[in-house]
């Protein structure tokens, strides 16, 4: 999660996380909203094998 997020952050992680990674924006006017937590929750799913609760 951050408030910015790029082509060449998208690269960075793919090269150096093997596992499961999410690049979630966060707004940094606005910070973490309840649209954001649902994002992580269903990505974390999603991981998870359980799919979208």
């Amino acid at each position: 999660m951050d408030d910015e997020i790029g082509p060449r952050d998208r690269a960075w992680i793919a090269r150096h996380h093997t596992g499961p990674w999410l690049a979630h924006r966060v707004d940094p006017a606005k910070g973490l909203l309840p649209d954001d937590f649902a994002a992580l929750r269903e990505w974390a799913a999603e991981v998870a094998g359980g799919g979208a609760p």
